[in-house]
Order: structure tokens, then C-alpha cells, then sequence
């Protein structure tokens, strides 16, 4: 494979962040090693390198300073937007190309394939979804302190299943190719340009216990805060009482029908474990000293999975606690947790990136809408996650959560089959583009009483996503393939 370089000119505040975004771009069709990034003065010679693939990204009356194949214009209103730490405005937003891409940055003058030259600024509008702006910036948030979908500009384009990243990184593919005749395809997760992460969010592993019995026989039917009708929730309430009498336990049920599903598929789960130190109403009691652990951990290691954290309610914005959930949960696994997702998916996104890194987790899969599926980042690959506080990428590998039962039902409001269809297109999309799928189910997904119609997702959606022929891996996985 020939060398890539990304020649950054611009400003010196904003190179870090055109670096992140346009190495990110490139990374979907070359290892991320193999890219390296350059300031313009360190690019006059790479013209004579043999065979290197160069991009430049720097003001239009520059292009010409390096002989590159790719120039992409600057658009110098990028650089004091970003120091303003605005949200953008939807009415700035233009389209460029054939699919009527939108972009934020630059002007809507055509693409020159002959000269390799891009007018829409790519790179920095790429930025602005990469480093999940919106929640930096939108000071609208949910009662979890959370960047609503319909807040951000996401939502208020509805851009929920277009991955508008993707379609910047084919637009700089196709000038590529037509100025060099060769064709850039896109990156192999082992034998497989489609990869899927099947992960497990583990709440809670016993259902039969004092919190779950108030909830399902008191709480529910008697104080209804649902506003269900008495039929729905009274029936709920016996089919509650019937299963809590039950020998077995409905959610050890559970989480062993989808272990033996996925043994069946190949699949290798991704778990991540609670590790309650500081509990809040939003998190169940401490559950790693059950003796159902031990199974759930053997049943990891059959399946060649992986086991990571499941940071609390209160720990996204409390790094000491963080910590010492990890540090906990390490002790009880025997050894490094480097995978992590936050619970409700609750987090502060200006410190997120260094406090990860800090305590050395190396695969987030927390970037995501609580209430709708889709792309939040706007790609499909992996990428590193930008650290606003220090300007700079990080080391901390962010594999997008893009799919959870939860918000399909709970949010969106789908029935089983509807649920179904919309897994369905989600996986067809990132087949399409090339990248990591990664979906999310929780302990209790097949639990028919709290989660009607977890079974059927469950167990159709994976038998689709089966039939497009991904690499199952887990988090850690995803990171060898780089």
C-alpha cells in the first residue's frame, strides 16, 4: 500500500483538529499508521516520493504549493467558529455533489476532478461531528444532563441513518481515483470490510430481587407512572408475579439465551460490567460477587469474548469514582479492563477523552443518542476520540454505539417487526460504507415481560446481520484490525 500524507495549512490553533478530522476521513480506506500528518513546510519534497498518496487541506489561493492529488479548501470562518464554541446554525448549511452532501464550511463551487480540487471544507465540517460539538456546545440538555437528538444538528437535519462523514471520505476517494486511475477500497477488519460488535450493557444479573419486586408489583400497577391502562399494567403485574415465582431466574434467562444464541452464530460479545461503589436511584445494587458472575464470565471465555466496565450514573463526571470502579472490577476479573461504556450513556464530553486515557481504557463504545439509533458521529469506522481540553487526539478508540433495544422500543416507540426493519437498514448502511456495526443488549433484552419483543430483535436482527457475512469481534478486536 502506498504511503498516505495529510499536508495541513492552516492556522497553528487549528491543526490539531484539521489532523484529527482529516486523518480520521483517510483512515476508512488506509491503516491509521500507514497515514501521516504534515505540516506544509515538512511537504515541498514528498512530490518525489514514489507511489505516496498526498491530500493537502489549506486555502484555496495556496493549492499549487504541493504537488498533492487531493486539495481541499480551508474556509477561514471555520477557525473562529470552532474558538467561539458555537453550535451551528442549520441555515448554513449548503449541499455538494451528487448526493446533495451537506456541508458547513466553504462554498458550493464544483468539485475540479481534473485539477483534484475541492471547494466544500470537508475537513472542518467533518470535525464538527467527529468531536460531538453539539454536546459541547448545545446548552439544551435531558433531565441525564444528555444532548437530546432533536437538540442537535443531527436531528434538526435528520441525519439519523446518513452518515454524512462517510460521504465526505467518498468524495475525496473519488477525486483521488480520478486523478491517480487507481482504486481505493475500503479497510479490511479481517477477512471483511464489515465488521460487527455485538456488546452487553449488564445492569443488573438477578431479577429476583426486593427493588425489582416493588417495582414490578407496587410501583408499575399501583402508581403507574407509565400512565398504562389497568388491563396493560395489572396484566404486567401478573405475569411479574407468576416469573418471580418461578425456580429460574428471568434475567440469568436472559443473559444465558443470548450467550447460546451467539455460540450458534459465532458471535463474540463484548460484556460490560457494573462495578457499584457509589450507587444512585439510576443504577441496581452491586451484583460482582453473585455466584451467577462466575458463569456469566466462563460463558465469555467459551465464546472468546470480552469483558470491560460499565461506568455508573453519578462516574461520568467523577473521575475519582471512575477509577475506582475500574480498579474494583479489575480485582474481581483478575486482570486490565480496557473496554468501557457509560451507563446512560451519561458523560461529560469535555473530559471524557483524558479521563478515559488517564485510566487506561482503550475501547469507548459511549457515543451515541440515548434516544434514537443511528450515527451520532456521523461514520462508520472507528476513530480516536478528539480531547477538547487539551486540543488534541487521543489515545482512547471510540467504536460507536449505534443500535439498544431501549431506544428502539422505549423511545422511539417500534413494535417487534418495526425494531426489526430498522436494524435491518442500519446494517445495510454500514455494509454499504465499510466499518464497525456495534449494537447493544441489555440483560433483560430477552425478557419478554420488561422488553416485549426483545426476543424477536434479538434473535432476527443477528440472523440478518449474519446473512451480510461481518467479522464478529469485540471491542478490543476492532482495535488489532487498525
Amino acid at each position: 500500500m502506498a504511503s498516505v500524507y495529510a499536508i495541513i495549512d492552516v492556522a497553528k490553533n487549528f491543526r490539531p483538529k484539521a489532523g484529527f478530522a482529516l486523518k480520521t476521513m483517510l483512515s476508512a480506506f488506509f491503516l491509521y499508521d500507514e497515514i501521516q500528518v504534515l505540516r506544509v513546510e515538512e511537504a515541498k519534497s514528498l512530490a518525489e516520493v514514489e507511489g505516496a498518496i498526498l491530500v493537502y487541506y489549506g486555502p484555496q489561493q495556496n493549492f499549487g504549493l504541493v504537488k498533492a492529488d487531493v486539495s481541499i479548501a480551508h474556509d477561514d470562518n471555520a477557525v473562529s467558529f470552532f474558538d467561539k464554541k458555537h453550535p451551528f446554525s442549520p441555515k448554513r448549511i449548503f449541499f455538494t455533489g451528487a448526493e446533495k452532501t451537506p456541508v458547513l464550511f466553504g462554498t458550493k463551487k464544483i468539485t475540479d476532478h481534473k485539477n483534484g480540487y475541492i471547494f466544500a471544507d470537508l475537513v472542518a465540517s467533518a470535525f464538527y461531528f467527529l468531536s460531538d460539538w453539539d454536546a459541547l456546545t448545545i446548552l439544551s440538555k435531558d433531565q441525564h444532563g444528555r444532548t437530546p437528538y432533536t437538540e442537535s444538528l443531527a436531528g434538526k437535519l435528520g441525519l439519523a441513518e446518513r452518515p454524512i462523514v462517510n460521504e465526505y471520505c467518498n468524495l475525496i476517494r473519488d477525486v483521488t481515483e480520478s486523478r491517480r486511475s487507481i482504486t481505493l477500497s475500503q479497510k479490511k477488519f479481517g477477512d471483511s470490510t464489515f465488521a460487527a460488535c455485538i456488546t452487553h450493557d449488564f445492569d443488573r444479573i438477578k431479577k429476583k430481587y426486593k427493588g425489582t419486586v416493588k417495582r414490578e408489583l407496587y410501583d408499575l400497577p399501583i402508581k403507574n407512572p407509565l400512565n398504562q391502562a389497568a388491563g396493560e399494567r395489572f396484566g404486567r403485574a401478573k405475569q411479574s408475579l407468576i416469573d418471580l415465582l418461578r425456580s429460574e431466574d428471568g434475567y440469568e434467562r436472559s443473559i444465558l439465551g443470548m450467550f447460546d444464541f451467539e455460540r450458534k452464530l459465532g458471535t463474540r460479545p463484548t460484556v460490560l460490567f457494573k462495578s457499584i461503589l457509589q450507587k444512585h436511584e439510576r443504577d441496581a445494587a452491586d451484583y460482582l460477587d453473585y455466584p451467577f458472575m462466575e458463569t456469566i464470565i466462563g460463558k465469555i471465555d467459551q465464546l472468546n469474548g470480552e469483558c470491560g466496565l460499565h461506568a455508573s450514573y453519578i462516574a461520568g463526571y467523577d473521575e475519582a469514582l471512575f477509577s475506582d470502579e475500574k480498579k474494583k472490577l479489575e480485582k474481581r476479573l483478575g486482570k486490565y479492563v480496557l473496554s468501557h461504556r457509560f451507563h446512560y450513556l451519561r458523560f461529560n464530553p469535555s473530559t471524557i477523552a483524558g479521563m478515559l486515557s488517564k485510566n487506561g481504557i482503550r475501547y469507548d463504545s459511549s457515543v451515541g443518542w440515548a434516544e434514537q439509533s443511528g450515527f451520532r458521529s456521523g461514520f462508520t469506522y472507528p476513530y480516536y476520540l478528539f480531547d477538547p481540553e487539551r486540543n488534541t487526539t487521543s489515545d482512547v478508540l471510540e467504536i460507536p454505539m449505534q443500535m439498544m433495544e431501549v431506544q428502539l422500543f422505549n423511545y422511539q416507540g417500534l413494535d417487534a417487526s418495526e425494531a426489526v426493519e430498522a436494524a435491518k437498514r442500519q446494517a445495510d448502511i454500514v455494509k454499504k460504507y465499510g466499518g464497525v456495526l456495534c449494537w447493544n443488549f441489555h440483560h433483560h433484552a430477552l425478557d419478554h415481560i420488561e422488553v416485549k419483543g426483545g426476543s424477536v430483535l434479538f434473535e432476527q436482527s443477528l440472523s440478518y446481520l449474519q446473512t451480510l457475512n461481518p467479522s464478529f469481534l469485540t471491542l478490543g478486536a476492532v482495535h488489532e484490525n487498525l
